[in-house]
C-alpha cells in the first residue's frame, strides 16, 4: 500500500499537470484526447474551463493539507 505522503504528491503532480496543460494548450489537449478532430471555439473554452477546475481544486488541496483534515503523515 502507498503511504499517505506518496499518495498526496501523485494527486497534487496528476491534477496540477492535466490542469496546467489544459490552460496552456487546450486545442492540442482536445485533439488528443478526442484522437485527431479539430476542436470549435465552445470545445476549447470547455477544456479551459476544466483545466481552470484542476488547478482550483490542487489549491483547495493545498490548503487542505495545509490547514484541514487531511494530513501528510498518519
Amino acid at each position: 500500500m502507498l503511504s499517505p505522503r506518496i499518495f498526496h504528491t501523485i494527486i497534487l503532480v496528476w491534477f496540477f499537470g492535466w490542469g496546467f496543460l489544459f490552460v496552456k494548450f487546450p486545442a492540442q489537449c482536445y485533439r488528443t484526447g478526442s484522437w485527431g478532430k479539430t476542436p470549435n471555439a465552445a470545445q476549447v473554452k470547455r477544456v479551459m474551463f476544466v483545466g481552470y477546475m484542476a488547478l482550483f481544486f490542487v489549491c483547495l488541496f493545498l490548503l487542505e493539507l495545509a490547514f484541514g483534515l487531511v494530513h501528510w503523515a498518519n
